[in-house]
């Protein structure tokens, strides 16, 4: 009698959700249909598999974090939701884990003297929201290793990659067909590209936090594919095909890597940063000269060489295109800046006046507050209170992330900041010391990143738009590659490693 009474219940909850849903689909237009199904089968995939977040997050990072909602950003809840997926999964399957590392106690350390520095904030509101940009930064390292294992890191590295592609060719887009504002144009026909970021130069630094690792596993994949055709046979000390994502090979990898590498490269140059040339050239040039003892003896020689040329006069100014003369020759003048503000202004000097002014605004925020400087986030809140005269404008920043950091937290701040990249750079360089093959390869590109991230943060500041996010999806990798040795624990565990 009870087995019947609840067919019969479970016949109507089945019949009324038939008819709830074919109401649904005669009331709803098929557009609208299409997003609904699209949405279902999304959240279909993350609850099955909860790690793919991180990969849709890392592709999606340049765009959506160009969308607020209020205070927040379309990032932060994608970040709330990755991890809200995490802990749900790790619940269900009773493998919550975290991993602690140098780079995730360095940062602690930084936020906590963010913290400190808070309380003498003129505005709460923008200090606590620059010490949750850190919270985030730290979350990251914490979660992703937990969240994907080694040989779903390709899958992240490709959605990290693709972000950059597809925000490239939206730049060239830009650059070829004069979208932007008039004060973008170059050459008399083209305009400098900025992608989904509105200016050129935070554009420049998110494809220049990127290139470095594209061009370090192109190198790569290139002397794998050389060395196995040279051998006419695989050779798995080189080229491990159980580690590469399903389905794809050796030329897959190639083509894809460096697919992504050109393009980069391309909106790199298309968006005219001098900032982001120069990011870019440390960042590629470190991985290039460091990959072996070879290249860095060739790096050396080649270094040797031009400015042997320059000394002897052989190489003059007219072997360089004069547009990109024309575009570096103001460089030196940064080395200068002080002297900068005294000379008139013009079209031609505009923009290192203009950072210089605002240099000297984040020093005298230090010399107001030597200690825990104005507090995080709080530059343009109390600019005016320290500009230059004829610069009333605040940018938001101090287009000097290290002035910036002095000014907002002081020299206690500035020195959690240097410990935190430098012990970062040299845990990198650990990892790419010890680690082989790919894994080696990618740990030397994020080492670039890093470069790149310490020079162009020299006349720009970075840590705009999510690029903090981005910066720790890199880190976070390498953290993935420490548990490449540890056995796989049981059946849907292994099953979810071979997806």
């Amino acid at each position: 009698m009870l087995a019947s009474t609840l067919r019969n219940r479970n016949g109507l909850i089945t019949a009324g959700l038939l008819l709830a849903i074919s109401w649904i689909i005669a009331a709803t237009d098929i557009s609208t249909l299409m997003l609904l199904a699209t949405a279902a089968a999304t959240a279909f995939v993350l609850v099955r598999y909860p790690w793919l977040a991180w990969v849709g997050l890392a592709a999606a990072l340049p765009f959506a974090g160009a969308v607020h909602l209020g205070r927040l950003s379309l990032v932060d809840l994608m970040l709330a939701g990755a991890v809200g997926l995490w802990f749900a999964d790790g619940v269900r399957r009773r493998t919550l884990r975290l991993q602690f590392s140098l780079p995730l106690v360095l940062t602690s350390i930084y936020v906590a003297v963010l913290s400190i520095a808070l309380l003498g904030a003129s505005d709460l509101g923008e200090a606590a929201a620059e010490v949750v940009k850190w919270l985030e930064f730290g979350i990251v390292l914490l979660v992703v290793p937990a969240s994907l294992r080694p040989v779903q890191s390709h899958w992240l590295v490709f959605g990290l990659l693709a972000g950059a592609t597809l925000q490239s060719i939206f730049g060239l887009y830009q650059f070829i067909n004069r979208i932007g504002p008039e004060w973008f144009v170059i050459l008399g026909r083209f305009m400098r590209a900025s992608g989904s970021f509105a200016q050129p130069n935070p554009f420049a630094g998110y494809l220049g936090l990127t290139l470095p690792v594209a061009i370090s596993l192109t190198i790569w994949v290139w002397a794998a594919v050389v060395h196995d055709r040279g051998r006419g046979e695989a050779s798995p000390a080189a080229w491990n095909l159980r580690k590469l994502p399903s389905g794809l090979g050796q030329f897959g990898m190639l083509a894809a890597y460096s697919m992504a590498a050109l393009t980069i490269t391309a909106g790199l140059l298309a968006s005219w940063s001098r900032g982001g040339w120069l990011g870019a050239l440390a960042g590629v040039g470190a991985v290039v000269a460091l990959r072996n003892r070879t290249t860095l003896m060739l790096s050396g020689l080649m270094l040797l060489l031009v400015l042997s040329a320059f000394m002897l006069g052989s190489f003059g100014p007219e072997l360089v295109p004069a547009p990109l003369t024309a575009r570096m020759q103001e460089l030196p003048s940064f080395l200068g800046w002080s002297a900068v503000l005294e000379q008139p202004l013009t079209d031609e000097n505009f923009s290192v006046v203009e950072r210089a002014a605002h240099w000297v605004a984040a020093l005298r925020m230090w010399e107001a507050a030597p200690w825990l400087g104005v507090g995080p986030g709080n530059y343009e809140v109390v600019y005016p209170l320290f500009r230059l005269p004829k610069w009333e404008e605040a940018l938001g920043h101090a287009h000097n992330t290290y002035f910036n950091v002095l000014g907002e937290s002081g020299l206690i701040g500035f020195s959690a900041y240097l410990l935190l990249w430098i012990g970062a750079m040299v845990w990198t360089w650990r990892q790419f010391r010890k680690s082989e093959g790919w894994w080696s390869a990618l740990a030397l590109g994020v080492f670039g990143v890093l470069i790149h991230l310490a020079v162009h943060n020299l006349v720009d500041y970075l840590f705009v738009q999510s690029m903090y996010i981005h910066v720790a999806l890199w880190i976070a990798l390498l953290l993935i590659c420490k548990q490449k040795e540890r056995p796989t624990i049981g059946k849907r565990q292994a099953s979810d490693e071979h997806l």
